[in-house]
């Protein structure tokens, strides 16, 4: 399993949460072509559209969601139809899941009853409300962007791709850098810079090369002998992710997919999936899910909702599945934030972070709410048939304050780190609109580490469409014609 095998995965603990017991996250980062979108959970969700916007609102130019829309079309091929949303022919290849199971049938109704609307698209007009989940997955094959942007890509003569290489840190002369330096197997290696150099190494290792190079807080960098290149204050700050916590649930009959995954029944499902490319071993579970407003104060959600039918340990790095189903929310626009930070110039050792979850008193008061609106969905007859005893928070827990304790103890990270390195104009930005750093020439960073703020939903489908953009910025090629399809608000 990716999220536990550190072939694949850097498997990065976070330093004691001040909120969370004092408990270390686990952070997956992907080890592998195609980053972590080579070991996600395949959740194809752009954000709401308003995310965007709210990014042009920070004097970003070049970023509103008129300007973004078309290069989320340019990246996909949505199996369901190109139209004024969705594109046709772009690299990453988007299917709806099948959905087809009494539990994904009884999310879908109970969320109707409870009020919220069955939206046909959540990457398109309206995000807001219950919906069948799309994936990046083509004929039973995860869709990273190793296998759309490099092995399903026709060869570049221009183009090598060093495996088993670490980045250990770039050379500058004055405000250009000049070399990258490499950790190839025991040798050391030096690559020469023609133009630009583009880091892309996310919004946990981006700073820590940045910092390694001598680019961030200068006193900082001082403390660890560093030389001062560029000073840079913000590098690292801002740390932003979505917490996260299941809402989970017995079932009363044996209906969830717990009992396929047996010894036994992975052994079929791996052959199933070798000879057909489908069943269970062609999905990713979360099937089913739902952007939910806590309140009606808030325009746009606050909440999502990955519905997975069964019970089991998402977050922890291990595995333990039981029959029954879990809501699985986390908070999409959280108040509290963390920071990465080295604390030694041994490019080798893991960079430090921490996230600070619940540390902001709207964030637990979100939480709080987040966890009765589940359970208004569940309590809805469309679980009549198959709720069970509530496991977690469980039936004790009723007060805020029993919710928050429970918070505490049980909720983590949903894997998307963000906004250490973010554009912006202010003293704790790092780059530009164009992804240029602060005060250097020829260095710019393109990943999730720039968001200048967390975006409402999951983050591969973003930093894919970040990437086509600034592909054409890096390129001098003009951008695409703005597109200002209107989007839902409540």
């Amino acid at each position: 399993m990716p999220l536990a095998d550190d072939r694949f995965n850097w498997l990065y603990q976070s330093e004691p949460e001040p909120e969370l017991a004092s408990r270390r996250i686990l952070e997956a980062r992907g080890r592998v072509l195609g980053g972590s979108s080579s070991i996600n959970g395949m959740n194809w969700v752009r954000g709401n559209p308003w995310d965007y916007d709210n990014w042009a609102s920070f004097g970003l130019s070049g970023w509103s969601y008129a300007e973004c829309l078309p290069y989320f079309r340019r990246a996909e091929t949505f199996a369901g139809g190109a139209d004024r949303y969705r594109g046709g022919s772009g690299p990453m290849q988007i299917e709806r899941c099948r959905a087809e199971g009494p539990l994904y049938d009884a999310f879908i109704e109970a969320g109707t009853q409870a009020g919220h609307a069955h939206v046909a698209d959540h990457n398109a007009f309206r995000q807001e409300g219950v919906h069948v989940t799309q994936r990046n997955v083509h004929e039973g094959i995860r869709w990273s962007t190793s296998q759309a942007y490099l092995h399903a890509a026709a060869p570049r003569p221009n183009l090598e791709v060093a495996t088993y290489a670490r980045v250990t840190g770039m050379v500058l002369q004055g405000t250009r850098t000049v070399q990258v330096k490499l950790r190839l197997g025991e040798r050391e290696v030096a690559v020469e810079v023609g133009k630009d150099i583009v880091l892309a190494a996310g919004a946990i290792n981006s700073p820590q090369i940045l910092m390694l190079s001598g680019i961030g807080d200068a006193d900082h960098l001082r403390r660890l002998s560093l030389p001062v290149v560029a000073h840079v204050p913000g590098v690292g700050h801002g740390l932003k992710d979505h917490v996260a916590a299941p809402v989970q649930y017995r079932a009363t009959h044996d209906v969830s997919v717990a009992s396929k995954l047996s010894r036994l029944g992975r052994y079929r499902i791996a052959l199933e999936w070798l000879l057909t490319k489908k069943g269970l071993g062609a999905t990713n579970f979360f099937e089913v899910g739902a952007f939910l407003r806590t309140n009606d104060t808030i325009r746009v959600p606050n909440v999502q909702i990955e519905f997975v039918p069964l019970l089991g340990e998402l977050q922890h790095g291990s595995v333990a599945l039981e029959n029954g189903f879990q809501y699985f929310l986390s908070l999409m626009r959280p108040e509290s934030e963390g920071r990465v930070w080295i604390d030694t110039p041994d490019p080798t050792a893991s960079p430090k972070f921490v996230f600070n979850f619940l540390a902001a008193e709207d964030d637990r008061r979100q939480a709080v709410a987040a966890v009765r609106a589940v359970r208004e969905m569940v309590a809805q007859r469309g679980w009549d048939a198959f709720r069970g005893e509530e496991v977690t928070p469980g039936i004790s827990a009723q007060t805020d304050a029993e919710i928050v304790a429970f918070l505490r103890q049980q909720a983590g990270t949903n894997y998307h780190p963000c906004c250490t390195c973010r554009m912006g104009h202010d003293d704790l930005s790092v780059v530009d609109e164009t992804s240029r750093v602060h005060g250097l020439d020829n260095v710019r960073v393109v990943d999730a580490s720039i968001m200048p703020r967390i975006v409402s939903g999951n983050l591969n489908a973003p930093v894919i469409m970040l990437a086509e953009k600034l592909a054409d910025v890096i390129l001098g090629i003009p951008p695409l014609p703005p597109d200002p399809a209107p989007y839902y608000r409540h």
